[in-house]
């Protein structure tokens, strides 16, 4: 069995009204014959995605990766993870997980350079530098905005996302049990895609509290002060 995506069924930015999990971030599970697909969808920047990270890395999380597909640009430079930027990013938290374990790691995201020249073919009245790219990335896509909203939308149904479906379908054809982390709106970009190359996922939403269950502590504050609303006369004083 060989997967390849089937690109027809991407959707476009500012296309999608729903995506299937609304609790975020969250964990979509597939299986298709002995092949098994652990997608993490994550939500860049928040602690509970780290808690994710760790929960589907431990030692009893039933299922065991052989290689990790995240979203990280794919450049041909020595990386390595200082104090700061393991601690900027999820899927870098991820990342440094993986390389601890010895787990293969692939870079699914479009360099900086690669995405100008997809905006450039895309816009060939608007061409861009890299410079542009900040203020292009920043603005929310829109396939129906303005230019920056056309141009970010537009790099990621003709570029990243393609890019990222791709390498997880390379992924699926070498090795039996991938993981994949990216950001929960690219799950709502490509999981038709997905669902195309691998049947129905099972959804895991319960994100356990890696550093701490506190479900049964009962919290008893102490006051130290009442608070007062200042009066006009007060603020003169």
């Amino acid at each position: 069995m060989q997967f390849k995506p089937n690109f027809d069924l991407l959707r476009m930015w500012g296309d999608i009204t729903e995506i299937p999990v609304k609790r975020k971030p969250f964990i979509a599970v597939y299986k298709r014959g002995e092949k098994t697909l652990v997608y993490m969808c994550d939500m860049h920047r928040y602690n509970i995605s780290f808690d994710m990270v760790d929960m589907c890395f431990a030692d009893d999380f039933e299922i065991k990766p052989d290689v990790l597909v995240a979203e990280m640009e794919n450049t041909d430079y020595e990386r390595k993870l200082g104090l700061h930027w393991f601690q900027h990013i999820n899927p870098v938290h991820a990342i440094g997980v993986a390389a601890k374990k010895n787990i293969p790691i692939v870079f699914a995201d479009l360099s900086p350079n690669q995405m100008v020249d997809v905006i450039n073919a895309g816009f060939p009245d608007n061409q861009i530098t890299r410079e542009d790219l900040h203020r292009i990335l920043n603005a929310k896509p829109n396939s129906d905005g303005d230019i920056n909203q056309q141009m970010h939308a537009y790099l990621c149904l003709y570029g990243r996302d393609r890019f990222m479906l791709q390498n997880i379908a390379m992924a699926l054809n070498k090795y039996n049990t991938v993981f994949a982390i990216f950001g929960n709106m690219h799950y709502a970009i490509e999981y038709f895609v997905l669902e195309d190359m691998m049947g129905k996922p099972e959804y895991i939403t319960k994100i356990k509290n890696m550093r701490g269950d506190f479900s049964s502590v009962k919290i008893e504050p102490i006051k130290l002060c009442d608070f007062e609303v200042v009066k006009d006369d007060d603020k003169k004083s």
